[in-house]
This record gives C-alpha cells, sequence and structure tokens, in this order.
C-alpha cells in the first residue's frame, strides 16, 4: 500500500494524522450518540441473563449454555461501544491509538461475528428439538456443508485472485480510523477480513436456511393437525378418548406454534438489525458498489450495538424459565418494586412472587425428570 493518505469517506476529507475521523465522518453526533447509549443498557443485561442461567443448575442446557456465551460476547460489544462511541462523543473525533485500531480492528468485529456464529447454532438447536423424531440424511447435510464451504471459499478469495480490483480495500474500510497516513493496525491481516465475512455469510445463510425448514415443518405439523381434528368435531365418546386426543393435538400444535414466533422474532431482529452491513461487506464488494455515506456508517455502527444490547431482551423475555431467573438477579428491593407498578397493591405482588417461585420450581422439577431432547425443548420452546 501506498504511504498517501487513505480516505474511505465520501467527501474525500484528509484527516488529520494524529487523530482518527472527524465526528461528523461518522455519522454526526446523533448517531455516535444514539451508538453509545444503546450500548449502555447491554453492559447490564447481558451479565444479567449469563449470570442468570449459571445460577440455576436446571436452566443449564445446549441452548442455554450457547446464550451464556453469547452473552459475554454482547457484554464486550456493549463495553468497548459505550467506551469508543462515548470517547468519540466527547473528543470531537474518533481516538486513534494502538489500543483503539487492534481492538476496532480485530477484537471487535471478531466478537460481532462470535455472535452470529452462536445465533446460527441456537437456530440449528431449535430445529433439532423440532424435527427430533425425523431421521436426518447425514449425505445430504455433508454434501450441503460441502457446496457451502466451495461457495465462500471462492467468493472471499476474489479479492485476492483479483490482486485487489475487487472488494479487498472496501473491506477494510471497516477499520477506516488505522489507515491514516499509509496504514496500520491489525485490520491489515488480510486474514481477519477473510475470517469475519466468512462467518458473516455462513451465519446469515444458516438461519435463513433453518427458518425456512422449522417454518415448512411447522405448517406440515399444522395441516396434518387440523386434518385429524376436524373429524372429531362430532360428539365424544363416552370415555372422552377423541376430546382428550384433540386437547393433546392442540397442545403440541401451540408448542410448535410459540417456537415459530420466537424464529420469526430472532430472525427478523437478526436481518433487520445487519442488513446494512451486509451490503457493505457482501453485496458492496461482489458487484463493486461502495458505500459509504457518513449516515450509512453511523447507522452501521447503532445497528450493531442495538443487536447486541437487546439480544439477552429478546432470549430472556421469551422464556419464562429464564425470565423468572433473571428477576431472581435482582435485589428484593427492585423486585418489589418492580411487581408493585406491574399489579398495584402488596396483596398481588405477594400472590405474584409466590406464583412465580412456584413457576421456576415446577419449571426445575420439570427439567430435572426431562431426558436428550425433551429437556432442551422444554428449556428454549416453554414461553409465555
Amino acid at each position: 500500500m501506498s504511504n498517501s493518505t487513505i480516505v474511505y469517506f465520501p467527501n474525500s476529507v484528509k484527516m488529520n494524522p494524529s487523530h482518527g475521523p472527524p465526528i461528523s465522518e461518522l455519522g454526526g453526533e446523533v448517531w455516535v450518540l444514539l451508538s453509545c447509549l444503546i450500548s449502555f443498557p447491554g453492559m447490564f443485561l447481558c451479565p444479567l441473563l449469563g449470570l442468570a442461567i449459571m445460577s440455576k443448575k436446571k436452566l443449564q442446557s445446549t441452548a442455554n449454555i450457547l446464550i451464556v456465551i453469547m452473552s459475554v460476547t454482547d457484554f464486550l460489544n456493549s463495553l468497548l461501544g459505550f467506551l469508543v462511541f462515548g470517547a468519540t462523543f466527547i473528543l470531537g473525533h474518533f481516538p486513534r491509538s494502538s489500543w483503539v485500531c487492534h481492538t476496532m480492528g480485530s477484537l471487535y468485529p471478531m466478537l460481532a461475528m462470535t455472535t452470529f456464529y452462536i445465533l446460527g447454532l441456537l437456530t440449528f438447536e431449535r430445529y433439532c428439538v423440532l424435527v427430533r423424531n425425523k431421521p436426518i440424511n447425514k449425505q445430504k447435510a455433508y454434501l450441503s456443508v460441502r457446496v457451502v464451504a466451495v461457495v465462500l471459499g471462492v467468493y472471499s478469495a476474489l479479492p485476492w485472485i483479483t490482486n485487489n480490483k475487487i472488494g479487498r480495500d472496501e473491506l477494510k474500510a471497516h477499520g477506516a480510523a488505522c489507515f491514516v497516513g499509509g496504514g496500520e493496525g491489525v485490520i491489515e491481516q488480510d486474514f481477519m477480513i477473510l475470517f469475519n465475512v466468512c462467518l458473516f455469510m455462513i451465519t446469515a445463510s444458516v438461519m435463513i436456511y433453518f427458518y425456512a425448514r422449522i417454518y415448512l415443518h411447522i405448517k406440515a405439523i399444522f395441516s396434518k393437525t387440523k386434518a385429524r381434528v376436524a373429524p372429531e368435531q362430532s360428539p365424544p365418546s363416552p370415555g372422552g378418548r377423541r376430546n382428550s386426543t384433540a386437547k393433546s393435538q392442540k397442545k403440541e400444535s401451540s408448542k410448535e406454534r410459540k417456537i415459530l414466533y420466537q424464529f420469526i422474532v430472532i430472525t427478523a431482529f437478526f436481518l433487520g438489525c445487519w442488513c446494512v452491513l451486509a451490503v457493505m461487506w457482501i453485496l458492496g464488494p461482489l458487484f463493486q458498489i461502495v458505500i459509504y455515506n457518513p449516515h450509512v456508517d453511523g447507522l452501521v455502527g447503532f445497528c450493531c450495538h442495538l443487536n447486541s444490547s437487546l439480544n439477552p431482551i429478546i432470549y430472556g423475555a421469551m422464556n419464562k424459565n429464564l425470565r423468572n431467573a433473571m428477576f431472581d438477579m435482582f435485589p428484593e428491593g427492585i423486585q418489589h418494586i418492580l411487581y408493585s407498578k406491574t399489579y398495584g397493591n402488596e396483596e398481588k405482588v405477594s400472590i405474584m412472587k409466590t406464583t412465580s417461585q412456584h413457576m421456576t420450581d415446577d419449571a426445575e422439577d420439570h427439567d430435572s425428570k426431562a431426558s436428550g431432547a425433551s429437556a432442551s425443548s422444554d428449556s428454549g420452546g416453554e414461553k409465555k
């Protein structure tokens, strides 16, 4: 790379070598402040969710352990975002130092991509729960993995095969603060770019694929259930067997529907938060499109930290066992205030606290008796 100043911003502003890009080139004060503020709740909610799961042995299923790991990466993302964007807002420019370059150029995107990867694993785990009674064709699975690996390998190698004509420099713009005055910092390492791009593409593809499979699977279940229940609308037999069967099928369909709703929220939130980054990192280099606008750059930073901060809310609030476990982590005084605000009087506060404890105890007893996939299904699928 040449020693001339490298600029990745639309107005070709010559940046001061003593510090990073001015705040105006990072989306302006509004975007930087929003990114800083949205990172703040993640610093508390992510550890709260992780500690809540680890504090109750009965909740430590495979899916929940993945959520704990994701909470750690989201916490670090939120912490780094709060510090860096807060410093940018105060200083008026992106802080440029060896520590910031190494952090934002390597650790920061790696944490984000690790979160994506765990989201993909959670999607796969939920899919396995739904089809636990259906044999998986291993040959097709292995073939799919090989095809995806070849496609990703060829695409990721394009910037190097074409001698930087496609994509390579555009991808490195993510660490623009480290490229003032000729380029420095670990963002220069091509492996980091290759790793991040591949991991993002794999995770996004996996989530979309399994979401489609889950949707088709549950749609088939609804169709079969409707076909079986329809003839049973006649008066039940004296033994009530038909009525009991219909109720059982309805309960099973309700559980499957709740899992589908969870996937709709998770997948939509994931794709919604990262669609801008996907265009800049994936579609941009592929079609040689350069979309670097200060507001787009600010939107990317905000969406990244919005995802990290709200992940624990999504996974914690949608699962009643995790929700109760998180609530138990609050001090008793805060619990009392929350219940009072919600239910309004002392009698209901006492009743709801007792009910919540019974719900948690019953869930733990049920999990301890369940085995294998059933335990995993109960820990991830029982939601209000």
